[in-house]
């Protein structure tokens, strides 16, 4: 009888402990996918948003900020003033994703010249920025939601200095121009229904009183189609239509100033755009060009495409998992690479051409077992680096984000992707315009617990790695492509598989955005959440894959060519249109 007691003890004991590390994993799943979820699902359209032509196209996330572009568009501007007057838009009527308060990063493909140029808007962090900012006197890291409304996570925004800098090099009609819809919609628009979504799952929001008082109705969310005035927001672009550069070294400057003490002037006015050189790797018989460092997510869709192109994928992808098993390896193979090797190039060395180097990527390639997943990769050995100085740092990296792309008559286009992080940035507003939290996709430890160096730690006056991934393909150097998405780190999944679809098996660009997505980030294989048949998660099951099932909200905008006509597709799972004419 004693024996029994005993063994009944040991049994609960077990029992009490197992349910002890289900609930602590339950907590830690929910909010790696509420971090990496910054956007929950809405109602979907279950179609995506298609258009064809021969001119131009526009395809964003929100009508009212498509139309506004073609309207500029038809004054004569090119894909640099419609972009900036359909950022303007939508940094009103989609406030949760950008805005004033936020940075981007804007690929430009000048066809006159044949230049593709690269604008840096990402934000750096203020000189008050210290390593160890979000560990507390007991070495504990701050938890997110903490981090989030800490005034400490604002970055120094820096996307209208850089569109303004873009403008002033590349644009056609005047600057201010391109503000008069946005100002029109701040002054009264209609909540859309992902924006009222939106304010009932953050409720940060709530504790600004200007959020309160204009996007709320006796202390509930206003209803879809309810009137939206946002005043203050009108004086804001009224006074950045006058001066480009007002966000940091103007009166909107002095504004977020004095609203957040943690930003100096001097950290305001000490912000510059940095034009970059894109980064292009063949795959197949395209060239794809996308964004180098301090975002990752040029250097992963690169890495991700060219470790695939190492295998033989002339296969029926309807017919096997072969293909979803393929690009799952190559996916977590280049997070593996991403988490140690992508931080800001000012303060860390990013080996990118050996990164993108054939042979490198071969070596990364054969790692992969078609018959079995691997699930414990770890990052490769650039020779330039010593790998054993290094550690990879989790960061949040959650953005909150836009995409647009635009194809002009003359062949000019644009890819820009912007943020303020998470739904709604930081939660405060200056000017009617939410600030960011960006800061919160640095590492929360600068060094692990042997000493180690994170790359992407905190540090004064540097730029947060991004996972954004504006791209833009070419084809026997020609136009092909444009194309992004929000949604956080798997931003990478989503354009690099859409890619791999689209050439690899010559999938229509609807089909391709219609697939479900899948993704390796770590040991887990995540596959979106859907009734399509096409991914089978048994089967991945028996070759290792750690499945788990996840909603994966991307925002997918697509412009891509067949013969002489543009396609554009806008993802079905938000609000997204496509725009030719």
């Amino acid at each position: 009888m004693k024996m029994f007691i005993i063994n009944l003890s040991l049994k609960c004991i077990k029992y009490i402990f197992f349910l002890q590390l289900l609930y602590c994993n339950n907590v830690l799943s929910e909010e790696k996918d509420y971090r990496a979820n910054p956007e929950p699902r809405t109602e979907v359209q279950y179609k995506s948003s298609i258009d064809y032509s021969k001119n131009f196209m526009v395809v964003c996330a929100d009508k009212r900020a498509a139309i506004a572009a073609k309207k500029i568009l038809n004054l004569g501007g090119n894909a640099i003033d419609a972009a900036i007057a359909a950022q303007n838009v939508l940094s009103v009527v989609e406030p949760q994703s950008s805005g004033l308060g936020g940075g981007g990063f804007l690929l430009f493909y000048n066809k006159k010249l044949n230049v593709l140029e690269a604008w840096d808007g990402r934000e750096t962090s203020p000189e008050s920025s210290a390593p160890h900012q979000y560990i507390d006197i007991e070495k504990k890291k701050m938890p997110f939601m903490k981090a989030l409304v800490n005034p400490i996570s604002i970055g120094v925004p820096g996307l209208y200095t850089m569109l303004f800098d873009a403008h002033t090099k590349n644009g056609k009609v005047a600057w201010n121009k391109l503000f008069v819809d946005a100002i029109s919609y701040a002054e009264e628009f209609k909540v859309s229904p992902r924006l009222h979504k939106m304010l009932k799952w953050a409720p940060h929001i709530k504790n600004d009183e200007y959020s309160k008082k204009i996007y709320y109705e006796d202390e509930a969310p206003k209803k879809v189609g309810s009137i939206v005035n946002n005043i203050k927001l009108a004086r804001s672009l009224k006074l950045l239509s006058k001066n480009g550069y007002s966000i940091n070294s103007g009166k909107l400057s002095d504004l977020i100033q004095k609203r957040v003490p943690t930003l100096s002037q001097k950290d305001l006015k000490n912000w510059k755009t940095i034009q970059r050189s894109a980064l292009c790797k063949k795959y197949h018989e395209y060239e794809i060009c996308g964004f180098p460092p301090p975002t990752s997510g040029g250097i992963s869709v690169l890495q991700t495409l060219s470790i695939l192109e190492n295998f033989d994928t002339k296969f029926d992808h309807k017919k096997t998992i072969l293909d979803e098993h393929l690009f799952l390896e190559a996916s977590r193979l280049a997070y593996a690479d991403r988490d140690v090797f992508i931080a800001d190039p000012k303060f860390f060395a990013v080996p990118t051409e050996e990164l993108l180097s054939d042979k490198y990527l071969n070596q990364r390639a054969a790692l992969i077992n078609l018959k079995k997943a691997r699930t414990e990769f770890r990052s490769g050995s650039p020779k330039s680096l010593k790998i054993e100085n290094l550690n990879s740092g989790i960061n949040f990296n959650i953005p909150s984000t836009t995409h647009i792309s635009i194809i002009d008559a003359d062949g000019n286009a644009v890819a820009l992707t912007s943020s303020i992080e998470f739904a709604f940035g930081s939660g405060k507003t200056v000017g009617g315009f939410f600030l960011n939290n960006q800061l919160t996709d640095f590492s929360f430890l600068s060094h692990n617990q042997k000493g180690i160096k994170i790359a992407n730690s905190v540090e004064p006056k540097k730029k947060p790695r991004s996972s954004m991934a504006p791209t833009i393909v070419f084809k026997d150097d020609q136009l092909v492509g444009v194309l992004g998405s929000p949604g956080g780190s798997r931003i990478i999944c989503y354009v690099s598989k859409t890619l791999f679809y689209l050439i690899n098996f010559n999938l229509g660009i609807e089909e391709s955005i219609d697939l479900p997505h899948l993704c390796s980030r770590n040991s887990f294989s995540e596959i979106e959440k859907t009734d399509h048949k096409s991914i089978t998660a048994s089967e991945l099951k028996l070759l290792g894959h750690d499945i788990v099932k996840k909603e994966m909200n991307s925002g997918l905008n697509i412009i891509w060519k067949n013969g002489n006509v543009w396609g554009g597709a806008s993802d079905h799972r938000r609000e997204g249109v496509a725009v030719g004419f």
